[in-house]
C-alpha cells in the first residue's frame, strides 16, 4: 500500500507539472508560426477558451473530487458493490450536465462573442463553438478519474493528463503548421483547430482510462466478489448532499476565471465608448493584459500552491482532533512556503518581464510592462487561492463564499473607473485590489480563529528579505538594460537563464545568512515526521 501511495503521488505530482509546463512551452512555436496575426489569434483563442474553462467548471461541480471521497468511505467499509452503484449513477449525472452545459456555452456563444475583445464576432462564436464537443465529454471523463482517485489508485488521474495535453499540443502545433504554411490558411482557421484539440487530448484520455480499466477488472471483480450486499440508497439525496457539499468549491475553485471572464466582456465596451480606442485597439491591448499574462501567471499561481498545499492533509487531520497549536503551526507553516517560493518568482519574472515577453510572444515594451504588472497581481491571486484554501480545509465554506463575494462585487464596482483612468492597467488593478481584499478578509478569519501570537514571525522575515532583494534586482536589471537589451528569441533565453541562475544562487545565499530555510524547512521536516 506505501509504494501504490508513492506512486500515486508521483504521477498525480508530474502528471500536474509536466501538463502546465506543456501548455507554456508550446506557446512558443505555436505563436510563432501565425506571425504579425500573433496577437489576434492570441485574443480569439482566449475568448474561447475563458468562458470554455468557466462552463467547465459549472459542469464538474467538483463532482470528481466528491465521487473520490464517497468511493473511498464505502471501500473502507467493505461496501464495493455500493461503490459500483453510486459510480454508475454518477456518471449518467456527468453526462447529463456535461450535456447542458454544452448546450448553454453554444446557445450564449454568439452573446459572449460580441462583448469579447475582438475584431471578428464570428471568428471568436466559431471559436467558442468548437469547445462545445468537449464541454460534453470532459465532465464524465474526470468522474471516472475521480472513481480511481477513490480507489486509492493515483496512476490513471496523473498519466491521463499527460496523455491528455501531450496529444492536445501535438495536434494543435500540427493543424496549425498544416492550415498555416501548407495550405497558406486564415489565423481564425487554424485557431478553430487549436481550440478543437482539446477533443482530441480528452479523447485520448479516455483511451487511456478505458484501456487502464480493462487491466483492472480482475482486481474489481474480486473486490465485487468480497463486498458485502448493496445496501438501498436514496440516490437522489444522496447527490444532492453532493452537490450541496461541492458548490462552494466550484464557486471558489471559479472565482479567479470569473474575474476573468468579466474583463472579457466588458474591457471592449469601457475603452471604445469612454476613451474612444478603436476595436483593433482594445483587441490587442486585451491580449496583452490578459491572453499574454495568464499563461504565465497561471503557473506562478499554481507553482506556489503545489508547494504550499504540502502542508494541507495535516491541517485537515489536525483540525479534526481540534489541537489549535498544530493548525496554529501547519497554517504558519503553509504561508511561510508559499511566501518563499511565490516571492521570489515574481521577483525574478518583473525583472525579466521584457526576455520573458519576447520569448514566449513577441519583443514590446508596451507588453512587456503589462506582463510585469499581471505578474504583481498574480501575487494577491496566489494569496487568494492558499488563504481560501486553507478556510475550506477547516470546513468553513460560507465564509469562503462570503468573502469572495466581496472580492468579485469590488472587481465589478472598480472595472470601470480604473479602466477609464489607466487603460489596460486598469483591469490589471482592479483584481488585484479585489482579490488582495478578499485575501485580507480571508487572512483576518484565519488569524482570529487559528493562529497563535508569534506564529508568522518567519513569515515577516521572508517578506523583508524578498522586498530587499527585490529592490536589488530591479536595480541591476535597470542597469544591465542600459548596457544590453536582448532583441532575439535565443539571446533573451540566453540572458533569461544565466540571470534566473545568478539570481537563485542570491536568493540561497540570502535565505541561508538570515538562517530563514533552516526554520522554515526544518520545522517542515519535523511537523511531515510528527503528526
Amino acid at each position: 500500500m506505501k509504494n501504490k501511495l508513492i506512486s500515486g503521488a508521483f504521477w498525480m505530482s508530474f502528471g500536474s507539472i509536466f501538463s502546465r509546463v506543456l501548455g507554456i512551452i508550446y506557446l512558443i512555436p505555436w505563436l510563432m508560426m501565425f506571425g504579425k496575426d500573433q496577437n489576434q489569434a492570441q485574443a480569439v483563442f482566449n475568448s474561447a477558451y475563458t468562458p470554455y474553462s468557466l462552463f467547465l467548471a459549472l459542469g464538474t461541480a467538483g463532482f470528481p473530487t466528491a465521487i473520490a471521497r464517497q468511493v473511498a468511505s464505502y471501500n473502507s467499509q467493505n461496501k464495493f458493490r455500493n461503490s459500483l452503484h453510486v459510480f454508475k449513477y454518477g456518471f449518467l449525472f456527468m453526462v447529463l450536465t456535461g450535456a447542458i452545459c454544452g448546450l448553454l456555452l453554444y446557445l450564449t456563444a454568439p452573446l459572449i462573442a460580441a462583448h469579447s475583445s475582438v475584431v471578428s464576432k464570428d471568428a471568436a462564436t466559431t471559436a467558442i463553438y468548437y469547445l462545445v464537443p468537449t464541454m460534453v465529454i470532459l465532465p464524465p471523463m474526470s468522474f471516472i478519474r475521480g472513481f480511481f482517485q477513490g480507489n486509492q489508485d493515483m496512476k490513471p488521474f496523473g498519466v491521463s493528463q499527460l496523455w491528455e495535453q501531450f496529444v492536445r499540443v501535438l495536434f494543435i502545433l500540427g493543424a496549425t503548421f498544416i492550415v498555416l504554411k501548407v495550405f497558406h490558411g486564415d489565423y481564425t482557421e487554424a485557431v478553430n483547430y487549436s481550440t478543437l484539440a482539446t477533443l482530441v487530448g480528452t479523447i485520448a484520455s479516455y483511451l487511456y482510462l478505458l484501456n487502464y480499466s480493462r487491466s483492472k477488472l480482475p482486481e474489481y471483480r474480486l473486490l465485487y466478489q468480497e463486498s458485502a450486499p448493496l445496501e438501498k440508497q436514496n440516490i437522489r439525496k444522496l447527490f444532492q448532499s453532493i452537490i450541496a457539499d461541492a458548490l462552494p468549491f466550484v464557486f471558489v475553485g471559479a472565482g479567479i476565471t470569473i474575474a476573468q471572464f468579466f474583463d472579457q466582456i466588458t474591457f471592449k465596451s469601457v475603452v471604445t465608448t469612454i476613451l474612444g480606442a478603436t476595436v483593433q485597439q482594445a483587441e490587442l491591448m486585451y491580449t496583452y493584459f490578459a491572453a499574454n499574462p495568464n499563461k504565465i501567471t497561471t503557473v506562478v499561481v499554481s507553482l506556489t500552491i503545489a508547494i504550499s498545499e504540502t502542508t494541507l492533509p495535516l491541517l485537515a487531520r489536525y483540525y479534526d482532533r481540534k489541537d489549535k497549536h498544530k493548525i496554529s503551526e501547519v497554517i504558519g507553516q503553509n504561508i511561510d512556503l508559499m511566501l518563499l517560493v511565490l516571492a521570489p518568482t515574481v521577483t525574478l519574472l518583473v525583472a525579466l518581464s521584457w526576455e520573458v515577453n519576447g520569448i514566449f510572444f513577441q519583443f514590446d515594451s508596451y507588453g512587456a510592462k503589462l506582463l510585469a504588472a499581471a505578474l504583481v497581481s498574480s501575487i494577491s491571486l496566489a494569496l487568494f487561492t492558499d488563504f481560501f484554501t486553507i478556510i475550506q480545509a477547516m470546513r468553513k465554506h460560507r465564509a469562503a463564499v462570503r468573502y469572495l463575494i466581496v472580492g468579485l462585487i469590488l472587481k465589478l464596482v472598480l472595472q470601470i473607473p480604473c479602466v477609464s483612468l489607466w487603460g489596460a492597467f486598469g483591469a490589471i488593478i482592479s483584481t488585484f485590489v479585489a482579490f488582495l481584499a478578499a485575501s485580507l478578509l480571508a487572512f483576518k478569519k484565519i488569524s482570529a480563529d487559528s493562529l497563535l501570537p508569534g506564529q508568522l514571525q518567519n513569515s515577516a522575515r521572508i517578506i523583508i528579505a524578498n522586498l530587499l532583494l527585490c529592490a536589488g534586482t530591479l536595480v541591476v536589471q535597470y542597469l544591465l538594460s542600459l548596457i544590453y537589451l536582448p532583441h532575439t528569441k535565443i539571446t533573451a533565453f540566453l540572458y533569461a537563464g544565466i540571470f534566473t541562475i545568478l539570481f537563485g544562487f542570491t536568493y540561497l545565499l540570502v535565505l541561508d545568512q538570515t538562517q530563514i530555510s533552516q526554520c522554515v524547512l526544518n520545522k517542515t521536516f519535523i511537523l511531515k515526521k510528527k503528526p
